[in-house]
């Protein structure tokens, strides 16, 4: 059952129209944020659609999901040690907060990136300790262009990475994942953008030099040339999901990140 895999914590965002006391709002948002109850995914639905009750109409699911910051924990097992993923998801609103100022050569003043996705996964504790802590992030991005026209699957890593065969995002002990995309059409007239996002063991000797799942999601968005249209939803992956991206990608069988990657990019 998916609500016994994740758990969401929402923070307040709540409806306002024309007739709208803010005096009422502040106090049910400071509730809300002093609050950060936990929900299963049915509950979580549930209270998002209370939010709405200051709005001459009820928010549909999708505009709760456009309204929330969702955070969502995943269990897995490192190491035989459990721990806990947490991945943070919602719709970027400021452009610097993001970070896209500090990107050199990137048109912040020329571009609006606000209403895109920005993803944060990361550990804020770990049971393990030392070496047993080293984990790292692959991700796959698929570009679905023009409704079905054209579609590619890629490996989101940067370019030197890339030139080293090194397939993953981030690694480290722990290692932890950051992405903000926007205005990736490229020169279709419609783009549905889709990370996969994977947690895995790197290989070493703690694991006979063998990848390994751990967990993993996907996320994304739908864009046009007005701009954003939606954020997909974050959905929790499998190890079939894995096998299949990494095998369509042919890094199933890598070595050490010391050694170089075997796989082809």
């Amino acid at each position: 059952m998916m609500d016994n895999i994740i758990k969401i914590i929402l923070y307040g965002s709540v409806a306002r129209n024309e007739n709208t006391d803010e005096s009422d709002i502040d106090i049910q948002e400071k509730n809300m944020e002093n609050s950060k109850d936990t929900y299963d995914i049915e509950q979580a639905l549930d209270e998002a659609d209370l939010l709405a009750e200051n709005s001459n109409e009820r928010m549909t699911h999708e505009e709760v999901f456009h309204a929330l910051k969702s955070r969502v924990t995943i269990p897995f097992t490192l190491h035989g040690i459990e721990e806990m993923l947490t991945v943070e998801y919602k719709q970027g609103t400021d452009s610097r907060e993001i970070g896209y100022d500090a990107l050199q050569g990137f048109p912040i003043d020329k571009i609006c990136c606000i209403g895109y996705p920005v993803m944060h996964g990361y550990f804020e504790h770990m049971n393990a300790t030392g070496y047993r802590r080293s984990c790292g992030f692959i991700q796959f991005v698929e570009r679905i262009e023009n409704y079905g026209e054209n579609r590619e699957l890629s490996i989101d890593v940067s370019d030197d990475n890339l030139e080293k065969g090194n397939p993953y995002f981030a690694y480290g002990y722990p290692a932890e994942i950051f992405d903000a995309p926007c205005c990736n059409l490229a020169g279709c007239r419609h783009l549905k953008w889709t990370a996969y996002t994977y947690l895995v063991d790197l290989p070493s000797r703690m694991n006979s030099n063998k990848l390994k799942f751990l967990g993993g999601y996907s996320w994304g968005y739908e864009e046009d040339e007005n701009g954003p249209q939606r954020l997909l939803p974050l959905e929790i992956l499998t190890e079939n999901d894995w096998e299949k991206h990494a095998t369509e990608k042919g890094i199933l069988k890598i070595s050490q990140i010391t050694g170089g990657c075997t796989a082809k990019l």
